[in-house]
């Protein structure tokens, strides 16, 4: 009898281990060719109750024959088969053939009014493969980490596992090819961790409080710009607020201990400072995060 009562305990353990196991971190698209999770990231921003999901994957072929990521079809969706209500999404697939022994990645995120979603994947091929998140040991993150400075160089977000920072101390400007260029301005992304982790990437922006140069004349310099008179009947000319064009580039994840400088620029097509009054700060740069509903301002001045 006692031994009956030993087998029935060994059973039931080893169906509870059974059911609290995690599912499989990878799923088959198609013979040979698998996708797995590298890395899922949670962004919780209690100020406007809304969650972000971060994730990257890694898509192996380990057949024979190449595999066009032209034929990948996936969403993020809820396995619970419950209506999602998006704020924010975006995904990015890399469009070209893989082949043996190659793999890509792809990232994106999808943000949330609020975290009722239950079991978040990504969904392949019309739903006929399921990669859940909670596959993987989901990071987190919260709008709590995001410090609020005006200074040209400080730290926007840190926690354990990254570390985003801003240095503007050496920006610079310029004029060039029609337009007001604004340099030097540095994101700088820290990985601290021995893995391969998602960055939540800034989004810069920024108004330059200037000179419409339309029917001013032709300009090749910024030298020629302060010494033009641009005063009508005696007045001071009149300023405008001109939206930045930005250039740089997206950074989507970082290796293990690793640390990158996008260097960032604004673009003012046509528009210049107002050097009439050389105490104004007429750069107005804005950090922004839609996922930590965060947007940092700093002003920079001229010289």
């Amino acid at each position: 009898m006692k031994k009956i009562i030993t087998m029935l305990c060994i059973c039931v353990l080893s169906l509870s281990l059974f059911g609290c196991s995690k599912p499989e971190n990878n799923v088959e698209l198609k013979k040979n060719v698998t996708c797995q999770l590298l890395d899922v990231l949670t962004i919780t921003n209690e100020s406007d109750n809304s969650t972000y999901y971060y994730y990257l994957a890694s898509i192996e072929n380990k057949g024979k024959k190449p595999y066009n990521t032209k034929n990948l079809s996936y969403r993020v969706m809820d396995d619970n088969k419950k209506e999602i209500s998006v704020i924010d999404t975006y995904q990015s697939t890399p469009s070209y053939m893989i082949n043996k022994g190659q793999n890509t990645y792809i990232y994106g995120y999808i943000g949330f009014p609020n975290n009722d979603q239950k079991n978040l994947g990504l969904s392949f091929n019309n739903k006929k493969q399921f990669l859940p998140f909670k596959a993987f040991n989901i990071r987190k993150a919260s709008d709590k980490n995001v410090k609020d400075s005006k200074d040209l160089k400080y730290t926007f977000f840190e926690d354990d596992t990254l570390e985003i920072g801003i240095d503007a101390t050496k920006a610079k400007y310029v004029y060039e090819n029609n337009e007001t260029v604004l340099k030097n301005i540095k994101i700088i992304y820290k990985n601290k961790t021995n893995s391969r982790i998602i960055v939540p990437y800034l989004t810069p922006s920024a108004t330059l409080e200037g000179i419409d140069l339309d029917n001013q004349g032709e300009f090749s310099n910024m030298d020629e710009i302060k010494k033009h008179d641009f005063t009508t009947n005696g007045m001071a000319p009149k300023t405008q607020s001109f939206k930045a064009s930005v250039t740089g580039y997206v950074l989507y994840f970082l290796d293990k201990k690793q640390t990158i400088d996008t260097k960032i620029e604004f673009h003012f097509g046509n528009a210049a400072p107002d050097f009439t009054d050389k105490k104004t700060n007429p750069f107005i740069v804005h950090m922004n995060s839609k996922a930590f509903g965060k947007s940092n301002t700093f002003k920079i001045g001229l010289e």
